[in-house]
């Protein structure tokens, strides 16, 4: 924006400028001048302007906290389930270790079984003569 001294008034051309207009930028001399809520405004239309959007963005900041605020409730809330949740598996284990245990061996033989099946399947369902296949087996020897 040109300096305002080099300015003339936006309705009186001959008038030097004495302020700005906070909304649109506009040159205005002290006749012309609207002020409200200590700013310098062109017109009352600027001046309204003004007013209707710094209510808006009021608004939209209120919403905004509100929208942060329920972001950290929900983290807490999920932060105390996961905590009661890790504190009640610790509790169990430590007032059932034995059964942990063998449930913890009785999947282990499980998984091994079925590993050792989804070997033979495989196998079976190679050729013989498969390249593939003896390259395999000779990588596990």
């Amino acid at each position: 924006m040109a300096d305002l001294s080099e300015s003339v008034c936006l309705n009186h051309p001959d008038t030097p400028a004495a302020a700005r207009c906070a909304t649109c930028g506009k040159p205005v001399c002290a006749r012309c001048i609207v002020t409200r809520n200590g700013s310098n405004y062109c017109s009352e239309t600027c001046a309204d302007n003004a007013a209707k959007t710094v209510g808006r963005v009021n608004d939209v900041l209120e919403n905004k906290k509100k929208v942060d605020a329920q972001g950290k409730r929900r983290t807490l809330i999920i932060l105390v389930i996961l905590l009661a949740a890790a504190a009640a598996g610790y509790y169990y284990y430590s007032q059932n270790k034995d059964d942990v245990k063998r449930f913890v061996k009785k999947t282990e033989r499980k998984v091994k079984r079925n590993v050792k099946e989804t070997k033979k399947s495989i196998e079976k369902s190679l050729p013989s003569s498969s390249t593939y296949k003896r390259d395999r087996e000779n990588m596990i020897k």
